[in-house]
C-alpha cells in the first residue's frame, strides 16, 4: 500500500504543478489581450494608429479566435474531470492515470498554441512596432493590476482600454 500512496501523491503533486502551469498561462494571455476588443477603445486605436480595415481585421480575428478557444478550453476542462474521476477511483490505476494526464496535457498545448496563434496573428495586424506598444500596454496594465491586488496601488483601479470605471467589460 505505501507505493499506491507515494504513486497517488506524486501524481496529486504533478497534477498542482500542471494547474499552477495551467493558470500562469492563462494570466499571460489574459495579459496579452486585456479587455476583450481593446481594439475598439477609441484611446487604444489612437495610441496604435488603426485603421478601419485593421480593425476589422481584429474583429473576425478575435471571433474565430474565441470560438477555438472555447472548444479548447472545454476539451480540457473535460480531460481533466476524467482524471479526477480515475484519481478518486479504487482500487487505483496507476497506467490509466498516467495516460490521462498525458491526454490533459495534451489539451493544455494544444489551448497554449491557439493563445500563441492568435498573438501571432495580431502581430502580423499591428506590425512589430504597434505590436511592442501594445505589448508595453499589456504589461502596465498587469502591472497596476498586481499593485492594486497587493495593495500597493491606488485605491481605485485604473481603467484599462475596454472597461467602464466601475469595472465592467465593454465591448465584448
Amino acid at each position: 500500500m505505501r507505493i499506491h500512496d507515494m504513486t497517488k501523491r506524486t501524481l496529486i503533486g504533478m497534477l498542482v504543478c500542471l494547474a499552477v502551469l495551467a493558470a500562469t498561462g492563462w494570466a499571460w494571455a489574459q495579459d496579452a489581450d486585456p479587455g476583450g476588443r481593446w481594439w475598439r477603445d477609441p484611446g487604444v486605436s489612437r495610441d496604435l494608429n488603426l485603421n478601419d480595415r485593421e480593425r476589422r481585421s481584429l474583429d473576425r480575428l478575435y471571433s474565430k479566435n474565441r470560438e477555438a478557444l472555447i472548444d479548447c478550453k472545454a476539451d480540457l476542462e473535460k480531460e481533466r474531470s476524467r482524471l479526477t474521476d480515475i484519481m478518486d477511483r479504487e482500487p487505483f490505476d496507476e497506467a490509466a492515470a498516467k495516460e490521462q494526464l498525458r491526454r490533459v496535457e495534451e489539451k493544455q498545448q494544444r489551448l497554449t498554441s491557439e493563445r500563441m496563434q492568435y498573438l501571432i496573428e495580431v502581430r502580423k495586424i499591428l506590425g512589430p512596432e504597434r505590436f511592442r506598444t501594445l505589448e508595453g500596454k499589456a504589461m502596465e496594465h498587469r502591472d497596476r493590476r498586481r499593485d492594486q491586488r497587493s495593495g500597493n496601488g491606488p485605491d481605485r483601479q485604473e481603467e484599462w482600454p475596454g472597461e467602464k470605471s466601475d469595472g465592467k467589460k465593454r465591448h465584448r
